[in-house]
């Protein structure tokens, strides 16, 4: 069966491809390469048109990534070795140019160079990043790979500036066969080093070398991200790299039991998959197996009902931040103090972040509107509904309130 996909590579290509699905082996063909600008799509048949089959959502397509790391590798202080939960990353329909990328032969140089893997806190971006980095460097006779978090990046530029040794640092970043940054989003408060990793990549893309970069949003996104480096971030290949779909976090379940040997039969595995809350990283879906070996143990029997119940309570529990964790991310998102939002002043900077804070509230925690109204300051609940309306009013024509409100439901998300 031939099946044709539409993938965004990068702000400013698209790649058409092919799927045979022969015997439920998938092969990719490239279709072309097509650039667009504002205007529109330059070159592109009307007749070419994303669709969706079945078939990509079959449990047969998903797919296994082999992790690893490069053998000779240089960290950073902040970064740890690759140590992943399950020797592979499973891959479904939600992670199918991921899958691709990671096995196909092409070099990433002639792919798409820098290469960008966006997702959330625990998607597996980082492993993936390291996973290709490993397979670069079997091509490379003297393999030089530097693995940098961000803010470990940022701090060793800040150290050769104070030192006046930035001619070692720049040789040191721009001379490696490969250089991974990790979590790029955490120096949107660094503009001196975002222009320098700015700098560097130029160098190093001008010098057909290759670097991989991670970052939870792409840059375009990101409040305090500088448009030069955004701009030297997106030219190369931009993957999406989602968190677990339905098919693959059941896939995952039943390799976390394994894992634990747990032996979950048909009825508590379904109970599990579709109890727990939807959208969670490999991470917590590996605490809500390990839950239920360790509530098995102490009661002393194999797993059943009454312990999928409590691996699903404890995880929903988790999901849910306090209002003190809202008001303070809202808070530091406006540069306010939490006593500000719950105290009385009217100033509309503080009005406007009150308001978020009683939004997200209501949206994110199991709060009523009297219990919402009792932690800022014993408001009534109608000056709480008030101020939810107003506010889902305004992020509908805020731009800029918006993406604050989604930066801290992400921030929350994550954390929680």
């Amino acid at each position: 069966m031939l099946q044709q996909v539409k993938i965004e590579l990068s702000c400013g290509k698209i790649e058409f491809f092919q799927y045979h699905f022969d015997d439920h082996s998938p092969k990719v063909e490239p279709r072309g390469l097509v650039y667009y600008s504002a205007l529109g799509a330059v070159g592109v048949s009307e007749s070419i048109q994303t669709t969706k089959s079945s078939s990509l959502t079959g449990g047969e397509l998903v797919q296994a990534i082999p992790l690893r790391s490069p053998a000779r590798l240089s960290r950073g202080r902040s970064a740890l070795p690759l140590n992943p939960l399950l020797p592979n990353f499973l891959a479904g329909p939600e992670n199918r140019l991921a899958a691709f990328v990671c096995g196909s032969r092409e070099s990433i140089v002639d792919r798409g160079n820098p290469l960008l893997l966006v997702g959330p806190s625990g998607s597996g971006k980082t492993a993936l990043a390291l996973t290709l980095a490993a397979a670069e460097a079997e091509h490379l006779e003297q393999p030089k790979i530097l693995h940098l978090p961000a803010v470990d990046f940022a701090r060793r530029y800040a150290e050769a500036v104070d030192g006046d040794d930035l001619d070692h640092f720049r040789k040191t970043v721009d001379e490696a066969n490969l250089v991974l940054i990790d979590d790029v989003h955490l120096i949107t408060d660094k503009l001196a080093a975002q222009e320098e990793l700015a700098n560097r990549l130029a160098v190093r893309t001008d010098a057909g070398r290759i670097t991989l970069l991670t970052c939870r949003r792409l840059p375009t996104e990101i409040r305090g991200f500088r448009p030069l480096l955004s701009s030297r971030m997106l030219p190369g290949l931009t993957i999406t790299v989602a968190l677990p779909g339905e098919e693959t976090r059941r896939r995952l379940i039943t390799a976390l039991a394994a894992q634990e040997s747990l032996e979950l039969d048909e009825e508590l595995h379904d109970l599990l998959a579709s109890g727990l809350p939807k959208d969670l990283p490999a991470g917590r879906l590996a605490a809500a197996v390990t839950h239920i070996r360790i509530w098995c143990r102490n009661e002393g029997c194999q797993p059943n009902l009454a312990a999928m119940q409590s691996a699903i309570d404890a995880t929903a529990s988790r999901d849910e931040p306090s209002m003190a964790m809202i008001t303070q991310s809202v808070a530091r998102r406006f540069k306010l103090r939490t006593a500000d939002l719950k105290g009385p002043t009217r100033r509309q900077q503080v009005v406007r972040a009150r308001a978020l804070a009683m939004f997200l509230g209501r949206k994110l925690t199991s709060q009523s509107l009297q219990q919402i109204g009792d932690y800022f300051g014993g408001r009534d609940h109608t000056t709480v509904l008030h101020a939810c309306r107003k506010t889902e009013s305004l992020l509908t024509d805020n731009p800029e309130l918006s993406r604050t409100a989604d930066e801290v439901t992400e921030t929350l998300q994550a954390n929680s």
